[in-house]
Order: structure tokens, then C-alpha cells, then sequence
């Protein structure tokens, strides 16, 4: 199986608190930056995957897209860029209000 990815894609933590190890909870990523995805790793006998990032230590780490959110694409070579007041923050609630308007 193929996945393609975009190579601009940056992502936020928002783990699971009982994953281990715990990567905001262990001092290894820092809330306040979006890390650039470097890589996707799928494998074949589960539907999960697994991006490939690298944390301010500059390490590589393989975390499950249950623990990421999208932040943004953009062009840049950084492997982390701090995020501004107030981005990257994910809330309890996916749901949304859908408006229905009318036909004319």
C-alpha cells in the first residue's frame, strides 16, 4: 500500500494520555511548535499509521496519526517551528453546526 504525502505538511501533538512513553508528558516534544512530517510508515497488518518527526533534540520518532493533528503547510526546511499564541490548541468536541440554506 501507497501513501502519498505532502512533503510542506507540519503537525501538532495532542497524545493520548495513556500512550507510553507520553511525548509532551516525557519532555521530548514541546507543545509550542508544529514539527514538519518527515515520513509515513503504514503497516500492513493494522490500519494505523505512523508519522515519521523529529523533536528539538533532534531525534526521530515514529508517532500514530491518533496522537497528531494537521497544523499547517507551508515551505519551509525546519524540522519544528514554534507556534503562535493560541494555535495548534485542539478542543474536547469535534462536532460542528451544520447551517442548511435554503435553495433559490
Amino acid at each position: 500500500m501507497s501513501i502519498t504525502l505532502n512533503p510542506r505538511l507540519y503537525v501538532s501533538l495532542s497524545p493520548l494520555e495513556h500512550v507510553k512513553p507520553h511525548p509532551i508528558n516525557d519532555g521530548r516534544f514541546d507543545p509550542a511548535f508544529a514539527y514538519k512530517v518527515l515520513g509515513v510508515y503504514n503497516a500492513s497488518e493494522t490500519s494505523e499509521c505512523f508519522f515519521i518527526i523529529s523533536n528539538t533534540y533532534h531525534e526521530m520518532w515514529f508517532i500514530s496519526q491518533r496522537h497528531l493533528r494537521t497544523y499547517k503547510l507551508l515551505d519551509s526546511d525546519d524540522f519544528f517551528i514554534r507556534l503562535q499564541e493560541g494555535e495548534g490548541k485542539t478542543t474536547e468536541s469535534t462536532a460542528f453546526e451544520a447551517k442548511v440554506l435554503p435553495i433559490t
